[in-house]
C-alpha cells in the first residue's frame, strides 16, 4: 500500500511539475512575440526617423542565420539626385547632337 501510495504521489508531482513546465514555456513564448513586435514597432520608428533626416533605412535581421545580401534601399533624395544627373547627361548629349543636326 505504501508503495502505491509513493508512486502515485510521483506521478502526480511530475504531473504536475510538466503542466508547470508547460505554462512557464507558453509564458516565454508569448513574451518573445512581445519582444518581436516591440523590435519591429522600433524599427519601423527609426526607419521614419532616418528616412526624414535623408539617410538609408535599415533592414530587418534575417529570420534565419544564413547570411544574405541586403538589398541596398535607395532614399528619395538619392532617387531624385540619380534624375538630375541622368537629366542633365540626356541633355548634353541633345546640345551635342544638334550642332552636328544643322551641319548636316
Amino acid at each position: 500500500m505504501q508503495a502505491n501510495l509513493a508512486q502515485l504521489c510521483a506521478r502526480m508531482r511530475e504531473g504536475l511539475r510538466s503542466r508547470y513546465v508547460r505554462l512557464l514555456e507558453e509564458q516565454v513564448a508569448r513574451e518573445r512575440a512581445e519582444i518581436e513586435r516591440l523590435r519591429a514597432e522600433n524599427r519601423a520608428l527609426l526607419n521614419s526617423l532616418l528616412s526624414t533626416a535623408g539617410a538609408p533605412p535599415i533592414e530587418a535581421p534575417p529570420a534565419h542565420p544564413v547570411q544574405i545580401a541586403p538589398i541596398r534601399r535607395r532614399t528619395w533624395s538619392q532617387i531624385f539626385a540619380a534624375r538630375e544627373v541622368e537629366a542633365a547627361r540626356q541633355l548634353h548629349a541633345r546640345e551635342r547632337s544638334e550642332p552636328q543636326q544643322r551641319l548636316g
